[in-house]
């Protein structure tokens, strides 16, 4: 019998040591929820206090996007984007300045006209204005009433500004800001492809580079592609604004026709602010209940076939914004920049949806916005 050894069972190998898995971040954190609010006042307060640079800048921005297209053209015809640039900038701007040169002269006039349409408006609405001024008697009245009671009231008279000091602070403003937007659009146009390109340059993946390449030609050209559609949409509404005005014999309706084509930028709001407009210049130009209510009827039912009709058929499903979602976009940048700020509010409402749309991430943000 042969001596044999039994070698004795292998042992298991060793588990590997592995790290603890981090544990899962509550969306619910306490500290996490702060931060993302702090972050959120800060942001409100930045684009609040900060209007004053965040306005030009993000004026110059949309203008790029929707002239961008026009210089890339001129650039094919063998024009250097830098020459391009300039071109389309001094094209539009004096276009701006001679559209407001054509009607300063009317604008000018209703101006002057004030005085004598208040009195005009006075008479014609007596009985309300009767109704008022009983209302504003009754209220003096109780204030006397308490004054005499509580003594004698000593009443401050706080001095403000001139008038002409006024006008003279707001018209350096608005040269001011026009020279800032000219220079930021100038250099939006002219640097902007380069430094875009730059940027993507500076990303170490060869697939992230060409990912945010193709994103940013997508998102330039369906921003590009919406905002000369709605731009389009609103000449021809100002157009028809204008010609309509003057068939119904209405003062003025080349003013009219610009003011319809410039107020659509505000959904909602702006064709009511227009229809309003337009039922006063007709109840101080026109006596018979027909021709009164005659224009903004008729602006009424050329805005009901715009929006109803020509813009969903030409700007399509893709680019369809909710209506809750313009009104809110209205309602925050209006309160944030005012009526640059309502102008502008749907095509920052549109340039959201588009990069939303454009990251999978993001995507329902985008459908909840379109």
């Amino acid at each position: 019998m042969s001596d044999r050894t039994i070698d004795p069972p292998l042992s298991p190998p060793p588990e590997p040591v592995t790290d603890p898995l981090p544990p899962a971040r509550n969306p619910r954190d306490p500290m996490r929820v702060a931060v993302v609010g702090l972050f959120v006042i800060a942001l409100l307060f930045t684009l609040y206090f900060g209007r004053d640079v965040l306005l030009p800048i993000m004026l110059a921005l949309i203008l790029s996007l929707l002239l961008r297209p026009c210089v890339r053209g001129l650039y094919r015809l063998g024009l250097p984007e830098a020459l391009g640039a300039a071109v389309m900038v001094i094209l539009v701007f004096g276009a701006g300045l001679g559209t407001m040169y054509a009607l300063a002269t009317p604008a000018t006039a209703w101006v002057n006209r004030m005085p004598r349409v208040v009195n005009e408006l006075e008479f014609k609405l007596g009985d309300i204005r009767e109704g008022i001024e009983r209302a504003r008697e009754a209220s003096r009245q109780i204030e006397q009433m308490a004054a005499d009671r509580n003594g004698a009231a000593r009443e401050v008279v706080v001095r403000g500004p001139s008038l002409a000091e006024q006008v003279l602070h707001q018209a350096e403003a608005v040269i001011a800001n026009v020279v800032i937007l000219q220079v930021l659009l100038y250099f939006f146009l002219a640097r902007g492809r380069q430094s875009l390109e730059a940027l993507i340059g500076t990303m170490r993946s060869v697939d992230d580079r060409v990912h945010y390449a193709m994103v940013a030609a997508t998102v330039q050209q369906n921003i590009a592609a919406y905002l000369a559609t709605i731009t389009v949409i609103n000449f021809c509404l100002g157009i028809a604004t204008a010609l309509a005005m003057w068939l119904w014999g209405v003062p003025n309706a080349a003013l009219w026709g610009t003011l319809a084509g410039l107020i659509n930028y505000v959904p909602f709001i702006g064709p009511a602010v227009m229809t309003a407009v337009l039922f006063l210049v007709s109840a101080l130009s026109f006596e018979g209940g027909v021709h009164i209510f005659g224009p903004p009827l008729t602006f009424v039912a050329l805005t009901m076939l715009e929006g109803n009709f020509l813009t969903p058929m030409i700007v399509g499903r893709r680019l369809a914004l909710n209506p809750i979602a313009v009104f809110v976009s209205i309602l925050f940048w209006g309160w944030m920049w005012g009526i640059p700020g309502a102008l502008l509010a749907v095509p920052i409402l549109a340039i959201l949806k588009i990069l939303f749309d454009a990251h999978e991430p993001m995507k329902p943000f985008g459908a909840l916005l379109g």
